[in-house]
């Protein structure tokens, strides 16, 4: 029998139920009582390679992690309707009290890829160009620097 994505996503999550949910569960429940509050907000990529809690070996509580493609935070803007990174942002600095924020990046990261070669002729995507997009400006001054 072949084993899919969901399949092992599963089994580990019963392992995690069964195995070291049950030996974090005092501090889970804590957190559940107390709430989190967490010092440290995390802006990282949704790159299913870079984990922050897997990177930083973080325990339940010590990171709010804020995931989106490339990274990125977006300009400070109260027109539109959707703002889900500034949102998170909002809530992790006034309710939640993180004293540090940090931004994430790493290697080989596809939005990135994807702001290099805007003019690919590719209709692939609806979302993603106008993400990246808010890049450009500082894309443009590491090449200033660069010639």
């Amino acid at each position: 029998m072949t084993t899919t994505g969901v399949d092992k996503l599963m089994k580990g999550y019963r392992n995690y139920r069964d195995g070291s949910y049950e030996q974090s569960r005092p501090l889970i429940e804590d957190l559940v009582t107390r709430g989190q509050h967490p010092e440290v907000a995390v802006i990282a990529c949704s790159d299913s390679r870079v984990d922050p809690a897997i990177l930083f070996q973080a325990d339940p509580g010590d990171l709010f992690v804020i995931r989106n493609v490339a990274n990125l935070v977006p300009p400070m803007e109260k027109e539109g309707t959707y703002h889900g990174t500034s949102a998170a942002l909002e809530f992790a600095i006034l309710g939640l009290g993180v004293k540090h924020l940090m931004v994430l990046g790493h290697a080989h990261c596809g939005g990135i890829k994807a702001m290099m070669s805007p003019d690919s002729g590719d209709d692939t995507y609806s979302f993603l160009p106008s993400w990246v997009s808010m890049l450009a400006a500082a894309h443009r001054r590491v090449l200033a620097t660069m010639s």
